[in-house]
């Protein structure tokens, strides 16, 4: 089952009790630095996170400190997503969201992460590229 949804419109997704939207807008969002202010702030992750891929792929795959029970992470302006770092960064992150929805998909009564991204021909590209299922919506 896919983790990723390519939007054919703008989202409209907003947080509730049981969901935490998280936007990050690829505009604001062209650094692995900014990426990772943005999940300290939407994701409320810990001040002591490490900043880079191995730190990121253990709080995406804990997320203890969220009451909610589903994290939806919705990407707005994906052409210009990390648009300062290479094409490697993008796909790296793109895998470990993949693998994190996937693991918690696993665990049935935890949590539930889901990735939207604004339509986007290079987020196709990049999620076919990586053989990462994704479905139309």
């Amino acid at each position: 089952m896919a983790n990723y949804t390519i939007l054919q419109s703008l989202s409209d997704r907003h947080s509730t009790e049981k969901t935490l939207v998280a936007n990050i807008d690829g505009e604001q969002v062209d650094t692995l630095d900014k990426f990772y202010e943005e999940l300290i702030a939407q994701l409320k992750f810990p001040d002591n996170f490490g900043r880079n891929f191995d730190a990121f792929d253990e709080m995406i795959n804990d997320l203890d400190w969220l009451d909610e029970t589903t994290i939806k992470i919705v990407f707005k302006n994906y052409d210009e997503f990390l648009s300062e770092e290479n094409d490697e960064s993008r796909e790296i992150l793109l895998t470990i969201l993949d693998d994190a929805a996937a693991e918690w998909k696993r665990n049935d009564d935890t949590k539930k992460l889901k990735m939207y991204i604004e339509p986007s021909e290079l987020a196709e590209d990049d999620l076919e590229t990586l053989g990462i299922e994704y479905k139309q919506d």
